[in-house]
Order: C-alpha cells, then structure tokens, then sequence
C-alpha cells in the first residue's frame, strides 16, 4: 500500500510539475483573443518571457518558504493552492469581455505555476521517485515542445483554444487534493528543534540574478534585431551567450556545494534544445519521448558524470551547426531521440541536495535563451527548400554549453559534494546555512 502511495504521489508532482511548464511555456489564451488587436496580441508575447522570469524566483522563493517548515503536507496545500488560484483565473479568463486582461492574467496564471513548481519540489527532495517525477514533467514539455499537438495547441495564437486548458488543470487538482489528503496524517509529526528562523536568501538571490540577467540581455538581443534586422549581429549574440553563461556561474555560486550543476545543465540544455530547431510531430511521439527521458534519467542515476553530460550537449549543438533544416525526417527523429535520453540524463547527473536549488534548475528550462529571440527562419526544420542553413542558433548553443563547461569544471574543483558535516548542533540546527 506504500508502494501504491508512493506511486500515486508521484503521478500528481509529474502533472503538476507538466502543466506548470505548459503554464510558463505559453501565453495564456482564450477565446477573447480573437478580439485583440496586434498591440495586445505582441504584448501578450512579449509577457511571456517576463512571466517565465516571474516564475523562476516565485518558484525558487516559495521552496526556500516551504522547506523551512518539517511537515510534508505543507508542500502538498501549498500546491494545491497554487492549482486552485490558476483554475479561478482561467474561469476568470472565460467569462471575461475584453482582450485587454490577457497579459495581466498571463502574469497571474505565471505566478501559480511558480507556486506549484515551489510546492512540488519540496514534496520531490524526500523521496526519489517524486524527484524523478518532478524533473521529467518538468523537463518533459520543453523536450518535445510540441507536446501543444497533443493538447491541441497550434502556433497560430487565434486557433488556440485554451492553454493551459482548463481540463488539464481539473486533473492536477483533483490529483493534489487526493495526495494532499493521503499525506494529511503527517502534519502531526513533531518538528526537530530549531534554533534559527532565518530564511536562507541565497538560492532567492540566485534566481533573481539567473532570470532577471537573461531577461534582460535576450530582450536588448531582440531589439538589436527589430531595430537593424539586415546586418550581422554576431557581436551581439556572443555578448548574450557570455552575458547567460555569466549569470549562470553567479547562480551557481550562491547555491550550496555543487547544487550549481544544476544551473549550468539548465541554460545548456534549454540553448542547445532551441538551437536543435522545431518540427511537428504525431501526439503519440510525446510519450515515447517521455520514456527516452525516463531512461536517460536511469543512466545518469547509475552512471552520472557531468563531462558525459557536457559532450552529449556539445555534440547536439554541432549537431545543430552541421545539419541544415531542410534534411530530412530520419535526422530529425534521431535528433530527437538523443535531445530527451540527454534531456533526462542531465537531470539525473544534476542531483542537486536542496529543494531550492533543484526548483531553480528546473524552472530554468523555461527562461528564454539568446536562440530563442532570433529570427524563426534560422532555427525551424521547416524552411523553404534551397534556403541557405544558418549555423548561428548551433553556434551560440555551443558557445553556451562550452562556457557551461568551464564553469562545472571551477564549480568541481573548488566546492565539496555536500555542505560539510558540523558537530556543533547549534550550527546544524540554524536555516540559513542552506
């Protein structure tokens, strides 16, 4: 019965954890989109990303908040609440007249899936299988990112229904409340002793810089590209990805030990996954790609070597570089193979110690990356045949992961594997060692 506990638990942190990456993903929509105009609609866009950032640090925040606290069913109410808040928004969202809330109700639907995001990986760093749920449904829609196929979700913003639609968030609280009642009994458990309040600031602090940082430089990129869209803008794109990488190394060296691992894979993953380019692909793919994450995930738990980790990213990157977009399916499905079972292996090989920092790492998928903000032509599998193939999105990606490279070998060498052990119980007991 456990067992089955167990198991159930960690279906709700893999929906929770997927609908919050679908919630940061895409815009919110519904039906009152087909009245914007095309200043609310790019608007709405351009929200997209600053809800992405937006959510990383209330995500981080709320996991440093809930951590504090010894009682499991904490972390279950606290994302329980989180679904509830996005549910009333989206019924908000139907009944509401104008288009001009769009943008304000993205913002909204982006600080509940921080919530849940928060509250859900606190639940995953005490039992394995939850954090192996949590990152592959993290992880899991930004992999194969037309998961929107399987949700019916088209890229033409006026035939979208709903994103997140709303039955996807009926399933994930309707999973919550059952967890959260399955794990209500534990509220009673006695806390252990402390002798500090403080919160520890640090992983707060690392998420403003990581997301407020690459905000900031993918939104200067994309002006330089409105403002002058027919010279070379290499300079530019090179100052992004030292700009990501910096941001980065400052995330990773606030966060205890080696929990910056984490950080380095994220932003290297997300770069190198925009760079590999888009295609459609059948529904049914999502769940196989799904289990090659799985699988990944297996490996990396049994074998997890940041250097392995590295050269699969540096080798999907050249990947990127070599390969024009008009070749054909075959490359593109092997492609994609490797892209999830790297994907999961990454997330197993990051392993991070503490609730904050492993919600960082995860949330950062959904940052927007220096590839992200280029022209679409240069990174789609879809260009019009004879176009000539544009290296630059594989070329910043390697940029990125190879300045990731140095960054975990310096993090290696100069910090320990865990937080070193105290005999002083004062010191053990106090919060804002973490």
């Amino acid at each position: 019965m456990r067992r089955m506990g167990s198991a159930f638990d960690a279906v709700t942190v893999f929906f929770g954890a997927a609908v919050a990456g679908v919630t940061l993903f895409l815009p919110v929509t519904f039906a009152s989109i087909r009245e914007s105009t095309p200043y609310q609609l790019a608007n709405l866009w351009n929200s997209v990303p600053r809800g992405a950032a937006i959510g990383v640090i209330v995500a981080v925040a709320v996991a440093v908040v809930v951590g504090t606290t010894a009682r499991p069913a904490t972390a279950w109410v606290v994302a329980l609440v989180g679904t509830v808040a996005q549910l009333i928004n989206h019924i908000a969202g139907h009944n509401a007249a104008s288009a001009d809330m769009l943008t304000t109700q993205n913002y909204i639907d982006a600080v509940c899936a921080g919530i849940v995001l928060g509250g859900l990986g606190v639940v995953a760093l005490r039992k394995p299988v939850l954090a192996a749920a949590f990152a592959l449904g993290g992880v899991g829609f930004f992999v194969f990112s037309d998961l929107a196929d399987f949700l019916d979700i088209d890229d033409d913003p006026f035939d979208v229904l709903e994103s997140p639609p709303s039955w996807l968030i009926v399933l994930v609280l309707a999973l919550l409340i059952v967890s959260a009642l399955r794990n209500r009994s534990r509220i009673g458990e006695p806390e252990p002793l402390r002798l500090s309040i403080e919160l520890p600031v640090a992983p707060i602090l690392a998420a403003m810089v990581l997301a407020l940082v690459i905000l900031a430089v993918t939104e200067w990129l994309q002006r330089q590209y409105i403002t002058a869209p027919a010279i070379n803008h290499a300079v530019d794109i090179g100052f992004t990805a030292a700009a990501t990488v910096c941001a980065a190394t400052a995330a990773a060296m606030l966060l205890p030990g080696r929990d910056g691992y984490g950080v380095y894979l994220a932003v290297s993953l997300t770069a190198t996954a925009d760079a590999f380019g888009y295609a459609h692909r059948p529904g049914w793919s999502v769940w196989i790609l799904l289990a090659l994450a799985a699988v990944g995930m297996l490996a990396g738990a049994r074998m997890p070597a940041a250097p392995l980790a590295v050269a699969l990213l540096a080798g999907l990157a050249v990947f990127a570089i070599l390969v024009p977009p008009e070749s054909n399916w075959i490359l593109f499905s092997v492609g994609s193979v490797v892209l999830a079972l790297t994907a999961g292996y990454c997330c197993a090989t990051a392993r991070p110690r503490h609730a904050p920092s492993g919600v960082l790492a995860v949330a950062a998928l959904y940052l927007p990356t220096v590839i992200s903000v280029l022209p679409d032509d240069s990174k789609s599998w879809q260009s019009p045949d004879g176009a000539a193939h544009d290296s630059t999105p594989g070329r910043a990606a390697l940029a990125i992961v190879l300045g990731s490279a140095v960054g975990l070998a310096v993090l290696h060498r100069f910090r320990p594997r865990g937080r070193p052990q105290s005999t002083d119980p004062a010191a053990d007991a106090a919060l804002a060692d973490i």
